[in-house]
């Protein structure tokens, strides 16, 4: 699936191939609002907190 293609409050998870020795995700959500969140961490739990870290610095601005 595109990102472009997410609806709001929609989220994306794909694996991607280890880089040293290390698993990766790619995360993507679309806001309520619209706005895109996408990040590379290591794995979906990391990736859900740095989306929710963002989505409160978005609410204070």
């Amino acid at each position: 699936m595109e990102v472009a293609l997410l609806l709001p409050g929609e989220e994306r998870c794909i694996a991607l191939p280890k880089k040293n020795g290390q698993s990766q995700v790619e995360y993507s959500y679309r806001t309520e609002s619209g706005r895109l969140f996408q990040c590379i961490s290591q794995n979906a739990e990391e990736a859900h907190r740095l989306c929710e870290d963002w989505m409160m610095r978005q609410e204070r601005y």
